[in-house]
């Protein structure tokens, strides 16, 4: 016997959750490979809910022993962040930890994996050689909701404005049975679109993404199961003007175009025309303080805009209050704003964490409220924290077949020595926070966040 594996139940208090780090598919490998593995049932005992897309069966066949107790694990393998209390002494675990950036409401979590002698292992952690993300399934997937969610949003909202319309017929993502589904509603949203048309009483509807990464790829290729164009940032206004009412448009937009710079630096407008598109990102990307949002030059236009990067606080905002208290003041062209990224007071200001059962809110311009439903003057946002698993079955199908490659050695690797002598590739070190209750070496500077 070589390692005992436990499979941890996600979180039981927040509806929808029902996403596995390793589906039975790949489980039976563990055992395969030697280990013993431990399951907790997929019922919550707080609250009698299913919390997995895969019942105890399909584990019980793979050989799996089915036990709420899971304290004789050596490694314990979910998704999210382990509540502080739940942390065990002397375990090896693996999550999403949310805790590497300094997030203040999971310091106390590091403080109990110090005093647990705990090991901390972050997916988004794992990387290549290059430093490329290596398990990026919820990254998809997160894509694929947040687009369902803000349709289903921007349809609410106009419904609710007293507008019928073709998105309508969308649900929230939760609400269908799988993936497959939805795909079917959208696209006999697609045939209504092009035969009846979108609303005369807004404009053309453009789509604004802002971003071209794996999330905003996602969410385009549930975009683009409608009758959509591609456009470019010169088009804008004609398209507003004159788009035809059988299509809808999508523009993506690079940081280049997101942001500007800033008038009077060093680099003047003239010279910075004549750069090619990734000197403008590299530059923007050393000098954030040089720049400012462009957002002012392209929301008058934009029905839905999807928000689809990463933010730190070096760099400026793509919509702060100011601004777009600014761009409302003379156009309410913006009905839908679907935050996928979710960095609360961050990229967009006004940004805030909602949840797949209070997953809307409706930002006043004028008055900075925020106010949870879909009522009132403003802006409709949809800025759930936990997207993907809104898909949980297709969100574990893909997340452990992005870990099943590193699989062997995860399982087989010796929690009980050094880390050098573990056995854990290359690509998983890179992931390791912190190691018996020791911070590694790339991570030490998180000791001064639990001080």
């Amino acid at each position: 016997m070589k390692n005992i594996i436990a499979i941890r139940r996600e979180g039981s208090g927040k509806r929808g959750e029902k996403r596995v780090a390793i589906t039975p598919a790949y489980a039976k490998n563990i055992i395969e490979w030697g280990n013993k593995l431990l399951v907790q049932p997929s019922v919550s005992p707080e609250t009698g809910h299913i919390k997995r897309a895969f019942p105890d069966s399909q584990y019980r066949k793979t050989g799996a022993e089915i036990t709420e107790d899971i304290s004789k694990a050596d490694v314990i393998i979910g998704l999210k962040e382990i509540g502080a209390k739940k942390i065990m002494p002397d375990k090896a675990y693996y999550c999403f930890s949310h805790t590497h950036k300094g997030q203040l409401k999971n310091r106390q979590i590091l403080k109990s994996f110090v005093g647990n002698r705990a090991t901390l292992i972050d997916y988004e952690l794992i990387r290549d050689e290059k430093d490329n993300r290596l398990v990026t399934a919820f990254t998809y997937n997160a894509g694929y909701a947040g687009m369902v969610d803000t349709l289903w949003t921007f349809g609410e909202k106009l419904k609710r404005n007293g507008i019928p319309n073709p998105f309508e017929k969308i649900p929230q993502a939760v609400e269908g049975d799988d993936l497959n589904h939805i795909i079917k509603i959208i696209k006999e949203t697609s045939k209504v679109i092009k035969k009846y048309g979108t609303p005369e009483e807004i404009p053309p509807i453009i789509t604004v993404f802002l971003g071209k990464g794996k999330t905003s790829y996602g969410a385009q290729e549930i975009y683009k199961l409608l009758p959509f164009e591609t456009i470019a940032l010169s088009q804008l206004p004609e398209v507003f003007s004159l788009g035809s009412r059988n299509k809808i448009y999508k523009l993506v937009l690079r940081k280049s175009e997101i942001f500007r710079l800033k008038p009077g630096q060093q680099m003047n407008a003239e010279e910075y025309t004549k750069l090619h598109v990734m000197e403008k990102e590299r530059h923007y990307m050393l000098n954030p303080e040089s720049y400012e949002s462009n957002l002012d030059n392209i929301l008058p236009y934009v029905s839905i805009l999807m928000n689809c990067i990463l933010w730190s606080p070096k760099y400026p905002r793509a919509l702060s209050n100011e601004l777009m208290k600014k761009i409302y003041r003379y156009h309410k062209t913006l009905i839908a704003i679907g935050d996928i990224t979710c960095d609360p007071n961050g990229c967009i200001e006004f940004s805030k964490e909602t949840w797949i059962d209070n997953p809307v809110y409706i930002y006043d311009p004028y008055a900075e409220t925020l106010r949870d439903g879909f009522d009132g003057e403003g802006i409709a946002v949809m800025a759930v924290t936990n997207l993907p698993c809104e898909f949980s079955t297709d969100a574990s199908e893909q997340f452990s077949k992005d870990v099943f490659p590193f699989l062997r050695k995860i399982t087989n690797a010796n929690y009980k020595g050094r880390l050098s002598d573990s056995g854990l590739p290359p690509e998983i070190i890179k992931g390791v926070i912190m190691w018996k209750g020791n911070f590694t070496n790339e991570f030490n500077y998180m000791k001064n966040l639990i001080a």
